[in-house]
């Protein structure tokens, strides 16, 4: 009963994450057919890396070493450049045989990260049969995710060069940075000093996260499918990972509890209490603030996921009491829109302003972006006819109180400066509420 509840719990670790990327694909979602196969494959491919650790790497004598350099170089290469290869290989297959399924740059990260959350899958069920099903909390926390972080930057540079006209040089800078990123992660967990090298390990975790989250931005926005009319509803990716993730948890303790003794309980009680739940906190809330501007491609950054913002807005996310905030776009520009091409009212936020005097019907005819910043034209009307307009800039408001009680966002109102069209000036704050 235990090693089915271990399948089970595996299983659901991957699908949570599986389940992530149906959220954020946006312009063109996959035949269920593509994921199923691919996930399989991915499996399958821990077989692979045993046959070859059996007949090839231990016969050469390529083995984890008391020499940190050397176990460096194994981790690196025995490791991470072999499972990388491997977990690429279901993606491989997918672009030989259903060439249709991949064409546009998230599919190439989607697929080869369905195909490492297959890998992730075989290998948390030998983990847990081997020491406990309690190392699940920190395999699916941390593990799980790096494993899709890995092939990410291993497949990454085939994305620049196909999409983003980048010189042929980039293709192998990241195949080499996705193999070294591999090689750090599990020589960190294997260093000699322990708590140093958990310290050590879950800051270049938090690291890979800022990396992972600007590569999916990078390629949502380069999407040849795009249209303004759909964006990602931040609120319900965090949800949807946190309804998957916490009855997850919640099992993987009751079964340390009944199975294990008091101490390893307590242990994994704790580690979760202390660290653990503050990383899924960051992971959820940064992989779900996407900026949607089409064709904007920035550098992949090296930095945390979160900084210290001296005057934080009522939209972010904390840490620390207030101390640090969770990087990427605070405001949840769904509410925007789902409202696009929709007839909407268009009300003053207050009574003393003396501009639009009243409400007014308007429709949100177009998106644009100023400085990497996402803008929507209003077409307003001044006559109940609709034969009068006049053309407004509306941007989502990011600090203080953002939407209404009825979840109406509230925007501002403007238009553009005479001597440079790129700046906004300000007119008066309204709410956008459909007819």
């Amino acid at each position: 009963m235990e090693f089915i509840f271990i399948i089970i719990i595996s299983f659901f670790i991957s699908f949570t994450w599986i389940y992530y990327f149906k959220l954020i694909d946006l312009f063109e979602t996959e035949k269920k057919y593509y994921i199923v196969v691919t996930f399989i494959l991915g499996t399958l491919s821990p077989y692979i890396i045993f046959f070859l650790d059996d007949h090839v790497l231990h016969p050469l004598g390529v083995s984890n070493s008391g020499n940190a350099f050397l176990s460096f170089l194994y981790y690196t290469f025995g490791i991470g450049l072999v499972e990388e290869i491997v977990k690429c290989l279901p993606l491989l297959f997918m672009l030989a045989f259903f060439k249709k399924a991949i064409n546009e740059p998230l599919d190439y990260i989607k697929y080869i990260c369905i195909s490492a959350l297959g890998f992730a899958f075989g290998e948390n069920i030998l983990y847990a049969v081997m020491y406990g099903h309690h190392i699940l909390v920190g395999r699916s926390i941390l593990t799980v995710p790096a494993h899709m972080f890995f092939s990410t930057l291993f497949i990454y540079g085939v994305i620049e060069y196909k999409y983003y006209n980048k010189h042929i040089g980039h293709l192998f800078k990241y195949l080499l940075i996705g193999i070294l990123a591999h090689g750090i992660y599990d020589f960190l967990l294997d260093f000699d000093v322990a708590t140093i090298g958990i310290i050590l390990n879950i800051i270049f975790f938090l690291l890979t996260v800022s990396a992972f989250s600007r590569i999916l931005n990078n390629a949502i926005n380069t999407s040849p499918f795009y249209t303004p009319k759909k964006v990602i509803d931040q609120e319900k990716v965090r949800k949807n990972l946190m309804f998957f993730y916490i009855p997850l948890l919640a099992i993987i303790l009751y079964l340390t509890t009944t199975h294990k003794n008091t101490e390893t309980a307590l242990s994994v009680y704790f580690g979760l209490i202390f660290y653990k739940f503050t990383i899924l906190f960051v992971l959820i809330v940064r992989l779900s603030r996407f900026t949607i501007v089409p064709q904007l491609v920035k550098k992949i950054p090296f930095e945390f996921p979160f900084y210290y913002k001296p005057t934080p807005d009522r939209n972010d996310l904390h840490l620390l009491f207030g101390l640090l905030t969770v990087r990427g776009e605070s405001y949840n520009e769904a509410a925007i829109a789902h409202l696009y091409e929709e007839e909407i009212k268009v009300i003053p936020v207050s009574s003393q302003k003396k501009y639009l005097h009243k409400t007014h019907e308007g429709i949100i005819i177009s998106k644009i972006s100023v400085k990497e910043t996402s803008l929507y034209i209003l077409k307003l009307f001044l006559d109940e006819s609709k034969t009068t307009f006049k053309h407004y800039i509306l941007q989502a408001k990011t600090a203080g109180v953002s939407h209404t009680i009825e979840d109406d966002p509230i925007v501002s109102l403007n238009k553009s400066d005479k001597n440079d069209k790129e700046k906004l000036v300000f007119i008066e704050w309204v709410i956008l509420k459909k007819k």
